[in-house]
């Protein structure tokens, strides 16, 4: 009888303690949005990881010559290529825009100026101090400057970069990785300009976003294939082309509670880096739809997988959630100013020969984008974000939502 009761007394201690450990592990977990903040980071440093290795090869130009066909087109395809991660961005930002377009239009109107202040309040600040780094960095390293980016540095290509239309017409030497800047700019627009049409159902904005992309690029790809091979025809079929991939990230949003209930997509979700594979596989430097749809549809099955982004509540702070939020502020930082800091790194190594094997340089450039990125995270891109969430609600508390109702759902 003792024995049983002290089996007993066990079992009713090691219940309690399992349920503590499993709330414990639950607490230790990653949310979706951290998850997003932790992919964010890694997309930028990827995409620094890409540009090192090219701009390695040119600090070492004999190496890429030496290398056999089918291993310089290895590297290329894998990690020379940061477009997988760009097209990753494109997907991860349509889907926290909707989120936020979501929240806005739960009062039933949708604030398109609040909505518009918030993108450029979030956009512009860094964008236009990483602007005048690049100015700053392209006439320090004049004197011995890499044969990288060498497009753009004149006067007319400043001011559409002041302007933010570089994705359409060139971007300033070192500062072309912003030409997806003004991608993002035209897609807030654009998708703020859809919410205030009377469309009924909540995810006929995104999906008519879908076929205007669908139209515009079809249409600028006919025009193209006929012989008009203009620089604004291929600027303009790029622009809505990787559009589709910034509203499938926004459909994903709209659509997730019935995505993550299908069996079939949540197994299909477990193989999502299947599409970077195939992305890998296909010629994409001839076919741009070979990295596009790919990588979109990669990207949005691991939303699928991350689960609902919840309203941030108290929480006791871990490792992983600082960590991840580290990751969150140093991306767009690290996006903006890894250009110049990776040619002003570079024009030091040429200057003074300070690495004489190309894959010491790679790492040597790849370490200070990656550093100044985390560095610029802490220092600007944290106070700016504390600066523009206590702006936004002293907007907010002083606006009265645009007369854009929306309409019931149907």
């Amino acid at each position: 009888m003792l024995g049983m009761q002290g089996m007993m007394l066990k079992a009713d201690t090691r219940a309690p303690a399992a349920a503590s450990r499993q709330a414990e592990s639950r607490a230790a977990a990653l949310s979706a949005a951290e998850k997003i903040d932790i992919c964010r980071g890694l997309f930028a440093y990827l995409v620094v990881v890409a540009h090192a290795m090219e701009l390695a090869w040119v600090v070492h130009p004999d190496v890429a010559p030496r290398m056999s066909p089918a291993t310089l087109d290895l590297w290329k395809r894998t990690v020379g290529t940061g477009g997988y991660w760009v097209m990753g961005f494109f997907v991860l930002s349509g889907y926290c825009i909707q989120l936020s377009v979501g929240r806005l239009r739960a009062a039933g109107r949708f604030p398109l100026r609040y909505y518009l202040a918030a993108r450029l309040s979030r956009i512009l600040p860094l964008y236009y101090l990483a602007l005048l780094f690049v100015v700053w960095t392209e006439r320090l390293i004049a004197w011995d400057r890499p044969g990288y980016w060498p497009n753009g540095i004149n006067g007319s290509v400043l001011i559409a970069q002041f302007l933010g239309l570089q994705g359409l017409t060139q971007t300033y030497g070192s500062f072309a990785p912003s030409w997806s800047i003004t991608n993002e700019l035209f897609y807030y627009l654009i998708y703020g300009l859809l919410v205030c049409l009377p469309l009924g159902k909540p995810d006929r904005p995104a999906w008519l976003g879908v076929a205007l992309c669908v139209a515009v690029a079809g249409a600028m790809q006919a025009v193209y294939a006929l012989g008009l091979r203009t620089p604004w025809v291929l600027a303009v079929g790029l622009l809505f082309g990787l559009g589709l991939n910034w509203f499938l990230g926004a459909l994903v949003a709209l659509h997730l509670e019935a995505l993550r209930g299908s069996r079939a997509i949540r197994m299909l979700a477990r193989a999502w880096p299947l599409g970077l594979v195939l992305a890998a596989c296909l010629r994409f430097d001839e076919h741009i739809q070979g990295l596009v749809l790919p990588c979109g549809l990669a990207f949005g099955l691991l939303l699928v997988r991350f689960g609902p982004c919840e309203e941030a509540g108290p929480a006791t702070a871990t490792w992983r959630s600082s960590l991840a939020r580290l990751l969150g502020l140093s991306s767009y930082p690290t996006y903006l100013f890894h250009g110049p800091v990776l040619m002003l790194a570079a024009a030091i190594l040429m200057r003074w020969d300070l690495a004489r094997d190309w894959r010491v340089t790679w790492g040597m450039l790849a370490a200070s984008g990656i550093i100044a990125g985390l560095v610029l995270g802490v220092v600007a891109e944290a106070p700016l974000m504390t600066w523009r969430a206590y702006w936004l609600r002293r907007w907010k508390s002083g606006l009265r939502p645009s007369p854009v109702l929306v309409t019931p759902h149907r």
